[in-house]
């Protein structure tokens, strides 16, 4: 056999295993999913979620700092308000300043919001939902408001005791399974405020207070009795 009859079958079988082992291999990939590479990227909470809140996280307010900011769509862990359109609801937590120091945290995520049983006698957090409903309407979303309270609560153990006694619009909901728990909600033009304290303790009781007069518009008298 010549020289290069020899040379030529030798690239011809070289060829036919290269094209059978392309084959091979495509057919390998077509079999396998691919699996996506895990990435490291975070992302950083969006500030602008929280530009209208009242409060801003580390801000110290009357002794207390906000030590948490999170998006709702409840409050008192009891009341579902997501069937109200045009409203944004924030759950601020306020912590003394002498209580023990807590990483700041700030969640664009639904959030859950305190069990009313984690408000014990030697509680001193003060949980304040920030309601901001539309422009010039801020009586309509708090009968709104008011109107699902009335259509959730069990009416046998469960009330509201609407004063009228500060702000635009005002009233205390009291749920008997939780005596030394207050549960708060006020009007301030646009927007309404829901406050879950320690009732027991007079001096959050006059710290709450204190926070109304706060976001109460000016020239507003504030005179809030324990329910």
């Amino acid at each position: 056999m010549k020289k290069s009859s020899l040379i030529l079958i030798i690239l011809i079988i070289i060829a036919l295993f290269a094209g059978a082992d392309y084959y091979l291999n495509n057919l390998k990939d077509q079999a396998l999913p691919k699996i996506p590479k895990p990435t490291t990227d975070t992302v950083s909470p969006d500030k602008s979620e929280f530009a209208d809140a009242a409060f801003k996280l580390n801000e110290d307010v009357i002794g207390y700092k906000l030590v948490s900011q999170k998006k709702t769509s409840q409050i008192f862990e009891k009341i579902d308000l997501s069937n109200i359109n045009n409203i944004k609801i924030y759950l601020d937590t306020f912590e003394k300043a002498s209580a023990p120091a807590q990483i700041p945290v700030t969640e664009t995520t639904e959030a859950t919001p305190p069990a009313p049983t984690d408000v014990k006698e030697n509680n001193q957090s003060i949980y304040l939902y920030e309601i901001h409903g539309p422009v010039g309407q801020g009586s309509l979303t708090y009968l709104n408001v008011k109107l699902q309270f009335i259509s959730q609560i069990n009416a046998t153990t469960e009330v509201l005791n609407e004063t009228g006694e500060f702000g635009q619009n005002s009233f205390f909901y009291n749920d008997q399974s939780f005596e030394n728990v207050a549960f708060l909600l006020t009007q301030a033009g646009d927007n309404l405020y829901a406050f879950q304290y320690n009732k027991v303790d007079p001096v959050i009781y006059n710290d709450v207070k204190s926070i109304v007069a706060k976001i109460m518009p000016a020239k507003t008298d504030v005179n809030i009795t324990n329910p």
